[in-house]
Parts: C-alpha cells; sequence; structure tokens
C-alpha cells in the first residue's frame, strides 16, 4: 500500500472518529436500513468502522455484523475498534466485494453507506450481494443508486438510505 493511500486512510479515520459523529448520528442511519436484534448483517465497505460498533450494538448478541472492506488499514481499524469496546458479535473481513468468498444466503441484511462506487460500476458488487442475501434478505443503500430491477425491488426510503428486497 502506498504512503498516499496510508494518510488518506488516516485522514478518513480522523475525520470519521471525531467530526462525523457531529453530523451523523449512525443509529439513526442504521434504523432506516432496518437493522433490528438477531439479524445477521454485512457492511460493506466499513472503512474505520464508523457503523459497526452500533450495528453490532442493534442486532445484539443473537446477531451478527460481517464487517467487509478491501483495504487492509480499514480491517485493521474496525479489528481494533470492536477489541477496545468488547464486542464480540463482529467479524472483520479482507476482501473485495464483488468477490466474497463468504457462503451464499448467509445475511438477513446487507447495508452500503459512505462506499466509494467503483470505476466499473456496482454491478458485480449487486450481483454478489444477492448471492449473499437470505431469500427474504434486504439491501439497504445510501444516497440514490441505480439497482437493477433483475437483482432487488424498492422497498421503502427513510431520509438518505433506500431499502431494496431481493428478487428470487
Amino acid at each position: 500500500m502506498s504512503v498516499t493511500n496510508k494518510m488518506y486512510f488516516r485522514m478518513m479515520s480522523l475525520v470519521h472518529e471525531t467530526l462525523y459523529g457531529l453530523f451523523r448520528d449512525p443509529y439513526k442511519a442504521l434504523d432506516a436500513a432496518g437493522l433490528e436484534p438477531g439479524q445477521s448483517v454485512l457492511e460493506v465497505g466499513c472503512g474505520p468502522g464508523f457503523f459497526t460498533i452500533p450495528a453490532a450494538r442493534i442486532v445484539g448478541e443473537k446477531g451478527s455484523v460481517c464487517a467487509l472492506d478491501i483495504n487492509p488499514l480499514a480491517v485493521e481499524r474496525v479489528q481494533q475498534r470492536i477489541e477496545q469496546e468488547g464486542v464480540t458479535n463482529v467479524e472483520t473481513i479482507l476482501a473485495d466485494a464483488a468477490h466474497t468468498g463468504l457462503p451464499g444466503q448467509s445475511f438477513d441484511l446487507a447495508f452500503v453507506f459512505g462506499f466509494a462506487r467503483p470505476i466499473g460500476g456496482m454491478g458485480n458488487i449487486l450481483t454478489e450481494l444477492h448471492r449473499l442475501l437470505k431469500p427474504a434478505g434486504i439491501l439497504s443503500v445510501e444516497g440514490r443508486p441505480r439497482i437493477p430491477g433483475e437483482l432487488f425491488c424498492p422497498l421503502d426510503r427513510q431520509g438518505r438510505v433506500s431499502q431494496f428486497g431481493k428478487v428470487e
């Protein structure tokens, strides 16, 4: 990883851990995403973990959160945070969101917040998320995403968060 990428990640972490919370309530966003106690949740592009610990607290000990990122610094930082907080229901995964290697139909809900859209588009990532979600699974995306109708159908929108249901 280049020095520039390391510096960028450290700056992003600093902003997320100090300033972002002044403008953004992670619990409100996760509520809009549809997180509930007991769910198995995939966080796509966890970054430094702004949403990870709150998601773990919402789903509780009977639920689980898989925090996935392609950046090894992100995964390392989230691992540090979950250890510091004593959270036991989070697993960190270093992987490309389009090719996770995770078992199919593993998650009740996947959320994509603050994720830098890849140059080639979201097509391969959406196909992978479709594979990973259980039959009644929900995909929640921040912003105004273009989601193909053959994979997901719109369910709800609250503020900046859109929910989509898995199409079988």
